[in-house]
């Protein structure tokens, strides 16, 4: 492969990745954002500052970011596991991907004249 086509992979891998990778971060951040100010407003109106937070309400503010935050990292992860899976299922006008079973002989195709070798074992 040369530089050229492995740019051209990666490029088509990352803007797939990124249009999908971007609505995730904006959900992600709207939905960490409405907690936050929900708790907020909820130690206003009980007249509580962020000085007086005790040990429970800390915890609980953390282990939400904690989730969510482990929660964008597993969708993450989806999401760009489908963004490689389209980008391999793409076609370049110079060149092609092809995926080959790890036991295949590199350079060989089936059909192309190897019909009378021996099975490797």
């Amino acid at each position: 492969m040369t530089l050229m086509q492995a740019f051209k992979v990666w490029w088509s891998y990352s803007w797939r990745a990124s249009i999908l990778v971007i609505p995730l971060g904006i959900i992600m951040m709207a939905w960490s954002l409405f907690g936050l100010f929900s708790d907020l407003r909820n130690m206003s109106l009980s007249a509580q500052s962020l000085a007086n937070l005790n040990v429970d309400q800390l915890a609980r503010l953390a282990g939400g970011g904690v989730s969510l935050w482990i929660l964008s990292m597993v969708l993450t992860a989806v999401i760009q596991v489908f963004a490689m899976r389209w980008t391999l299922n793409s076609r370049w006008s110079d060149f092609r991907l092809k995926a080959v079973p790890p036991d295949t002989e590199v350079g060989s195709e089936p059909g192309s004249g190897d019909a009378g070798r021996p099975a490797r074992v």
